[in-house]
């Protein structure tokens, strides 16, 4: 089930980022580019105020996260979508993303926008699955982010 996150979620929200971040990507970012862990609760709080975070709950426990960040009247951007190692394959992720494309509609965006490191492929055919295409690279010490965008209309 999704749901909005709550102020009393944040510790969970944090560890799903971290073991799911730290599971995906410690393979593809060099050691001296990875951060661990990539997010702290102090920047996790600060995300909560400037975001909307959903959270996917299975048996009571959060399993997935994702969060939405209205950057214009027009432009969203999807961010932490992270889905524990143990539950993803299973669709949580997609219900996530879709989740977060129908409150953006909801909302009058027309746009989704989100960033990802090309080397994390299995993530770049996943959101090209949803629709999302890619737009633009931006060259890290570790190859290329890429940004990818949907419209909604």
């Amino acid at each position: 089930m999704i749901e909005k996150a709550r102020a009393a979620d944040v510790q969970e929200i944090l560890a799903v980022i971290n073991a799911s971040n730290r599971q995906a990507f410690k393979r593809v970012i060099p050691p001296p580019h990875f951060r661990e862990p990539v997010l702290s609760l102090a920047q996790l709080r600060d995300d909560f105020e400037r975001m909307t975070f959903y959270v996917y709950r299975q048996g009571g426990k959060i399993v997935g996260v994702a969060a939405l960040h209205v950057q214009s009247v027009e432009m969203g951007r999807i961010r932490w979508v992270y889905v524990l190692p143990g539950h993803q394959r299973s669709g949580v992720g997609t219900a996530l993303v879709t989740f977060l494309e129908g409150q953006a509609r909801q909302m009058g965006l027309s746009r989704l926008r989100l960033l990802t490191t090309a080397k994390a492929r299995w993530a770049v055919d996943f959101y090209q699955k949803l629709g999302f295409r890619l737009t633009e690279k931006v060259e890290r010490p570790w190859g290329f982010d890429v940004f990818m965008e949907k419209g909604l209309t």
